[in-house]
């Protein structure tokens, strides 16, 4: 039996190598090994085609034809000491006008890349390891290097890349009322808690979402200067269960979307536990500190006139992801947990359907940012969580699983998500919040920009404002008002579509005014234009 020869012949090479196994015998078989171990008839990988050798490795072979006696084992030692090929960046560094998703690369097989991002040099123990392409919102350079046991590490890449995203002037108009509390009230709860929502009618006329639970109540118009609120019947009143795996308990239309006759509604759900020690016994409302929150579907057939939720629990669509368990003492602020107050809904230039929300994992967690997307609307179950690689995460309930749920992965935004729309002026998603807190920010309402609802730019401002949490100063120049204000949401008059989900460049924004820290709240608009540079 013809011994298993090796081509190319053992021995030091530079580059990854392609070896080839033969035998002089017709019909033999070959099996080999790289692990040390030794081949026979029925030990080994079965030779099948070239072995891909890209590190230093031994090579043991035997061939055998039954009714022969199996050859001698051969061994070839390969040592592959060359240098791994530096990293390759797509899309290539340079100058953007949007946030990218950078992509590292090596011609290498089985290279490993370590890259940083803050101006020092990567090596096999230094930097991030690369499993996924790195988002890039603002300039940045990134340095890369690639690595493998036995080789050369490779030179280190260098990719710098300058996001020039828009740089936009706003310019904020008069403030005008549009709906006054003191006089426009349903009833002394009916404030706008939630950011404003327009949606367009069958017959054209104009429905304004802008209210509170339990009883939350809309506003009618012929157009935008002629809204009156409709009092005759709240057009969602709050289940308020009183067991958090209901998910019917203080209930805020916080997102409505039209499609034909159907009304589609995002409701932020508040549970707050009022049958536990530790919380406020016998007070189901926001006033108790202990707060479970999640997201869920109502249906309007009768031009949002009126909402029902269809097989809840069912109707869940971002349910906490642990289940509910008072805190072990009375907490002395809120203590909240789960996924909440929903941006508006924006249908893409690709056809799905995205919404933001907000997300506290569990009661000791701060909070963050999760991008929602679906193919429909009237299935809560279709809706799909950013993972950090896709919108692949089905949000699910340990109610109905057993089980606590994985949560999204969140996204790197500066601001809050009160306000989404696909702005047709500048070409991307435009996003509108509260700015952050910290020392260095100017406390107001903010907006950011994206090209698919991952990657958003640095925030820029719209104006400077009173916030409970972050205070500008009434003094400041340019403050929108004396008092505290909250929930920004953009609405451009101008959008003849039926869900005003595209914005341009002359738009309104609409916010909260609190005039008294307490139940007086008006709801106010102001025209902003925007200007690239």
């Amino acid at each position: 039996m013809g011994v298993p020869v090796f081509s190319p012949s053992p021995g030091t090479y530079a580059t990854a190598q392609s070896v080839t196994l033969s035998t002089s015998t017709p019909g033999a078989s070959i099996r080999y090994t790289t692990d040390g171990s030794i081949p026979g008839e029925a030990v080994g990988t079965v030779y099948a085609g070239p072995i891909a050798v890209a590190s230093s490795v031994t090579i043991r072979a035997v061939a055998y034809l039954p009714g022969w006696t199996t050859s001698s084992v051969s061994s070839g030692t390969y040592a592959i000491t060359g240098s791994v090929v530096a990293p390759v960046f797509s899309p290539s560094p340079g100058t953007y006008a949007t946030a990218q998703s950078v992509t590292l690369s090596t011609s290498t097989p089985g290279a490993t890349i370590r890259y940083t991002t803050d101006g020092s040099t990567p090596s096999e123990t230094v930097g991030t390891m690369y499993a996924g392409a790195i988002a890039v919102a603002s300039s940045v350079t990134i340095r890369a290097v690639a690595y493998l046991s036995g080789w050369t590490t490779s030179s280190v890449s260098n990719g710098g890349y300058a996001i020039t995203e828009p740089k936009v002037n706003v310019t904020v108009g008069s403030r005008e009322v549009v709906y006054d509390w003191t006089n426009d009230r349903c009833e002394d709860l009916d404030v706008p808690d939630g950011p404003a929502r327009f949606v367009r009618a069958g017959d054209g006329t104009l429905v304004l979402f802008s209210g509170n639970a339990p009883r939350y109540y809309v506003s009618r118009g012929s157009d935008f200067s002629s809204l009156q609120r409709v009092c005759g019947q709240p057009a969602l009143v709050s289940a308020d269960n009183r067991t958090p795996e209901s998910y019917e308990n203080w209930e805020w239309l916080w997102a409505v979307y039209r499609e034909g006759d159907k009304w589609h509604a995002f409701v932020h759900n508040e549970f707050h536990d009022a049958t536990s020690a530790t919380c406020r016994v016998g007070d189901s409302s926001p006033s108790n500190p202990c707060w479970y929150n999640s997201v869920t579907y109502a249906v309007s057939s009768d031009s949002g006139r009126t909402f029902t939720k269809p097989n809840a629990p069912a109707h869940v669509v971002a349910p906490a992801p642990n289940a509910w368990v008072p805190p072990l003492f009375y907490p002395s602020s809120y203590v909240a947990e789960g996924y909440f107050q929903p941006s508006s809904i924006v249908r893409g230039p690709d056809g799905y359907y995205y919404s933001l929300m907000l997300s506290i994992r569990d009661k000791s967690s701060g909070q963050g940012i999760c991008a929602i997307r679906s193919d429909r609307l009237d299935d809560p179950t279709s809706w799909r969580a950013w993972d950090g690689s896709g919108f692949n995460l089905r949000l699910t309930s340990p109610y109905a699983t057993g089980a606590s749920a994985t949560v999204c992965t969140y996204l790197p935004i500066a601001i809050g998500n009160e306000s989404l729309s696909y702005n047709t002026y500048l070409g991307l998603y435009m996003l509108v919040g509260y700015s952050n807190m910290g020392p260095s920010t100017t406390c107001g309402f903010y907006f950011s920009l994206s090209p698919d609802m991952v990657h958003w730019g640095p925030k820029q401002m719209i104006a400077p404002a009173r916030i409970p949490w972050c205070d500008a100063g009434p003094a400041t120049p340019g403050v929108l008002e004396p008092v505290m204000v909250m929930y920004p949401s953009l609405i451009d008059h101008g959008d003849t579509g039926v869900n005003f989900d595209r914005t341009g460049r002359n738009v309104y924004l609409y916010y909260t005014r609190d005039n008294d820290d307490n139940l007086d709240r008006d709801l106010v608009r102001v025209p902003v234009t925007f200007t690239v540079e």
